[in-house]
This record gives structure tokens, C-alpha cells and sequence, in this order.
């Protein structure tokens, strides 16, 4: 980066202040030497984020899963009401095969 900023400004800036150009646009690469999130270097961030935004996008779709509700179904075709902290009555006559 810094050989791009020094050929580029040559003709057009002293030498000293494009030492200083070239200190600053290298600053955030050096930077990232620095920098981990969740364990990951800088670079492996960014090819993660490459690999899933461009090279494999894909859309997610959310299905949510009741488990409460699948394990009352019976309960709940056969119309069985239950009061708050006491246990459910068992049917006594068989409407889960009838219905």
C-alpha cells in the first residue's frame, strides 16, 4: 500500500511529507496484526466473511419448533383441560384413536 501511495504522489509532493502519506495509509494494515475476534486473526476474519457474503451466499429461512406443543397434542385433540399445579387427568375414554 504504501509503495502505491509513494509512486503515486512522487511527482506531486515533497519526500518528507509523503513519508508521512505512506506511514498513514499503512497504519491500518499493521493494525491488523493486532486484532482477533473469537479466536480468529484479522485475515481469517475477513475470508470468513468473504465466503459467506459473496462466495456462498444463501438465504435462511427460520422454522421454529414447539416442543411443548408436540408433546401436548395429544392432550390437546383429546380437549383435556389441567389447573395450574396439578397434574393432567388421564382420559378415560379413547378419543386419540377416534379423532
Amino acid at each position: 500500500m504504501a509503495v502505491g501511495i509513494y509512486f503515486a504522489l512522487q511527482p506531486y509532493v515533497g519526500t518528507e511529507e509523503i513519508g508521512w502519506m505512506c506511514i498513514l495509509g499503512a497504519a491500518p494494515f499493521a493494525a491488523c496484526g493486532f486484532f482477533t475476534y473469537h479466536g480468529m486473526t484479522a485475515e481469517q476474519v475477513l475470508w470468513a466473511w468473504f465466503k459467506s457474503e459473496i462466495l456462498c451466499p444463501k438465504r435462511l429461512v427460520f422454522k421454529s419448533d414447539s416442543y411443548y406443543y408436540e408433546a401436548m397434542r395429544p392432550a390437546i385433540r383429546a380437549g383435556m383441560k389441567r389447573k395450574r399445579g396439578l397434574p393432567m387427568k388421564k382420559n378415560t375414554h379413547d378419543s386419540e384413536e377416534t379423532a
